[in-house]
Formats: structure tokens, sequence, C-alpha cells
């Protein structure tokens, strides 16, 4: 194969996809053909086309334009937790309770600390169920089983099906976190 024949097959699939795409968009009106003497000496011929490739590739941007992909969603899949995530979170009617069992007054309380109950994972170990408690403990993932410390602060006292009860190592009350 020569080096003409090779650009006269590129430039002839080129037309070919460029009329393939043109023909599926479809949705705008096509100009009718001009009119072609009987007899085209050679250079018109390529000028022709030429301005009917150029035409058709101005057809086809603009139809890909039309259709633009809208601006990604500000969530990212790929990490876990947020500062408007969490806050949506929080509310009781997504999925978690969080209440105090005992309380002490407002002057000892500590900073806030949120922990939400996110799932629940069981294991069997012989005859023993082991539960592991998948918790969001201020936008980190943590996996807990009783007795395990959570950030410094709480203290995973028992794991039930579908709930969390948490020690507070500073003041010692306790809460527990449901699912729902």
């Amino acid at each position: 194969m020569n080096a003409s024949r090779t650009a006269a097959i590129v430039v002839g699939l080129n037309l070919i996809a460029v009329w393939v795409a043109a023909a599926a968009g479809g949705l705008v009106a096509q100009p009718a053909p001009p009119s072609v003497p009987a007899r085209l000496s050679a250079d018109q011929a390529v000028g022709e086309a030429s301005s009917l490739l150029t035409s058709a590739t101005v057809r086809l941007e603009t139809h890909a334009r039309r259709r633009e992909i809208p601006a990604p969603v500000a969530r990212d899949p790929f990490r876990f937790g947020g500062t408007a995530r969490t806050a949506a979170r929080h509310s009781p009617d997504v999925g978690e309770t969080d209440r105090p069992v005992e309380s002490k007054p407002a002057e000892a309380a500590a900073p806030a600390f949120n922990v939400v109950l996110q799932g629940m994972a069981e294991s069997q170990d012989g005859d023993t169920v082991v539960r592991t408690a998948i918790l969001n403990a201020d936008g980190d993932l943590v996996l807990a089983t009783v007795g395990m410390a959570i950030g410094g602060r709480f203290q995973v006292v028992a794991i039930g099906a579908d709930s969390i009860e948490l020690e507070d190592m500073v003041d010692h009350s306790r809460r527990t976190c449901r699912m729902k």
C-alpha cells in the first residue's frame, strides 16, 4: 500500500463516520443539496467534498454540545463522611437515635462527639455469635466490638442485634445507638 492510497482510505472512512454521526443526530433539518453540474473537474469535486465535510463537522459539533453531561454532583462516592452529609444523618428520622440513659449536669458535659450506628455484622466463633458494630465516629469508620474504646471517649459496653450501648469515659453516662 502506498501513501496516497492510505490517505484516500482514511479520508473516505472519516467521511463515512461523519455521515453516520450526522444521520444519527437527525434532529437538525438538513439543507437541500446544491445542484451538481453534470461534469465536475477534479478540483471542483475536492472543493465541494471539503465544504460538505466542514458543514457536517459543524453540525456534529453542534449536536454534541447539545447533549453535554451536567456538572458532577457534589457528593464524592469514594470519600466517607463530610460535614454536610454527617449533619444530615444526625436527624432522628434518618435512622439513628441517641438517648442518654443517665445524664449529668450541663456544666460537666464534654465537647460533642457524634457516634452513629451504620450497620451490624455477625460471625460464628464455634457456638458463639460475635457481633461487630459498624460506626461513624465523627466522620471516621470504626468496626467496634465489646470492650473497645472509640475516639478515646466512649467504650462499647454491649452490642445487640440492632443497637449498641456506649459508656462515656468522661462522665460515665451511657447512651444507646439504634438502627431503624
